[in-house]
């Protein structure tokens, strides 16, 4: 046993689905986590589960897609479990429809999401692993960043999460901080 304090991971969209596997699987390994997703009472699940087999986790409400509901998030993160070090950008909507057929409130919902939230999460966290020179970021694509029929909003946010991931392994690295997409 060291007297390192263990590295804390928050996981977005984490209420249920890939999100609520992510988080169970962090806390197994050890890590204490923060469970978001868009209402608290939404994660008490996945929170449950988490306490349940001796693990711990903190159920946060949270839109990723609004600055200010993460800034304070990510603060509550670091102030309850301590600096978060480990992000899983999850948290994601579907839209899908035709281009002819897309509303701008479809496009910007499903950008907001995906793209300004990974951006909000990540710039909240980052400053936290920069000062332990340690972090993991792991932002989840699709395989429809390629394309897919009636999902121009969803596959356009998909491969900007690409770049954008790339571009974080580039500006992070040097601060011992790894950026992938799966």
């Amino acid at each position: 046993m060291t007297d390192q304090a263990p590295r804390v991971a928050v996981v977005t969209g984490a209420a249920r689905g890939i999100g609520a596997a992510t988080a169970k699987r962090l806390a197994a390994d050890g890590l204490p986590v923060a469970v978001l997703d868009l209402k608290e009472g939404d994660c008490q699940d996945t929170v449950d589960a988490i306490t349940g087999a001796g693990g711990q986790a903190l159920a946060v409400g949270c839109d990723v897609s609004q600055a200010g509901q993460v800034a304070d998030a990510v603060a509550a993160v670091a102030e309850r479990l301590g600096p978060p070090v480990v992000l899983v950008n999850n948290a994601g909507v579907t839209r899908d429809n035709m281009l002819f057929k897309m509303t701008d409130d479809d496009w910007d919902t499903v950008m907001g999401v995906h793209l300004r939230g990974a951006f909000q999460m990540t710039r909240a966290v980052q400053k936290y692993m920069v000062a332990q020179r340690y972090g993991r970021i792991v932002n989840l694509s699709s395989s429809s960043a390629l394309g897919n029929r009636g999902q121009v909003n969803y596959s356009a946010a998909k491969a900007g999460l690409q770049g954008f991931t790339k571009t974080l392994a580039i500006e992070l690295g040097p601060f011992g901080i790894t950026a992938n997409a799966v």
